[in-house]
């Protein structure tokens, strides 16, 4: 099952409807905005959204134009979100309450849809922005009791820049993304952003290991149902040698293999305590996600996590019950 996706144009609307459009559209994906100025002719737009496990990726071209978050749109909101933006091509400026910003192709800047927020594009912008509801964030990294307060991240070294990779990738695979994987991927952007936003991330010479380590695990979750998943064929999909793609893994203390068993356990664990789930077999849920011997699916569950299969399903669904009684 593939990610719910929209697309949209401004080349479908009329050329008199086009200012009112690009509101609704702006609105559509990154909560209420204002166009205050009417749009040329030849203004040129176009999104797509993609649902990514309660978030969501917008990707959008456009010319320069302007748009703002006053605090009547602010009143409009009931819940609040976070938008990670990674410009790929372009120039804009931000006003983030007090604060100015411009941004350039390969910026990171984070905005919060509680703040006065007004943009400028200064030339056509290509962008990528990840719009997190702040309720989801907070949940994946307790640690962080309040939203960020605004403002560019450095993308150029250290954390910041992995996590521009990381946002680059996922919007040119997230059409591709099994929804069995897409809740480990937003885990790991979740706690990768939350790092970004830390500023404990010491400044330095960008890792490039390391980001080639976090493209390769990425396309290990996005194949991770398929059985011929191994490392030759994880190396050939990404152009780097075998025994390149084994040093990546060194520096995590584990095997490629012992990382694809691991991601097949977790999400076969996910699946056996997830009622949405409780209508496939415990069979199926094995070779859904790349297992090709139930044995070997049982023996190597109960060994990670200490109980068998059957008996954590009886266990998830008993406390489901349990919790719905009382």
């Amino acid at each position: 099952m593939r990610n719910a996706f929209t697309e949209w144009s401004i080349e479908q609307v009329p050329t008199s409807d086009r200012t009112d459009a690009w509101q609704d559209a702006l609105s559509r994906s990154y909560r209420e905005w204002q166009v205050p100025q009417r749009l040329p002719a030849t203004f040129y737009a176009r999104v797509k959204q993609h649902d990514f496990a309660g978030s969501g990726i917008v990707e959008t071209v456009c010319d320069p134009c302007i748009g703002q978050r006053t605090r009547r749109q602010l009143g409009h909101d009931d819940d609040l979100y976070v938008g990670v933006q990674l410009t790929t091509a372009g120039r804009e400026r931000f006003q983030i309450g007090d604060a100015g910003v411009e941004v350039t192709s390969g910026d990171l800047v984070v905005w919060t849809s509680d703040q006065v927020v007004q943009f400028e594009v200064i030339e056509r912008l290509h962008k990528v922005t990840l719009m997190i509801p702040w309720s989801l964030m907070r949940e994946r990294l307790p640690e962080r009791k309040r939203p960020p307060s605004g403002g560019k991240i450095e993308s150029r070294s250290g954390v910041g820049s992995l996590l521009a990779v990381h946002l680059l990738a996922l919007s040119n695979q997230i059409g591709a993304l099994d929804q069995n994987v897409q809740e480990s991927v937003s885990r790991s952007t979740l706690e990768l952003l939350g790092i970004a936003l830390s500023g404990l991330q010491p400044s330095a010479v960008f890792d490039a290991s390391a980001a080639m380590l976090r493209r390769v695990q990425d396309f290990i979750l996005l194949h991770l149902h398929e059985d011929d998943l191994n490392p030759t064929r994880i190396a050939e999909a990404n152009h780097i040698s075998l025994r390149y793609l084994h040093m990546l893994f060194q520096r995590s203390d584990m095997t490629v293999s012992g990382y694809i068993l691991n991601s097949r356990l977790h999400a076969c664990k996910q699946a056996l305590t997830d009622p949405a789930f409780q209508r496939l077999q415990i069979s199926e849920i094995a070779f859904r996600w790349g297992f090709n011997s139930v044995s070997h699916f049982c023996r190597t569950f109960k060994e990670r996590y200490g109980i068998s299969p059957s008996d954590a399903r009886r266990a998830a669904l008993g406390s489901i019950v349990a919790n719905r009684a009382s």
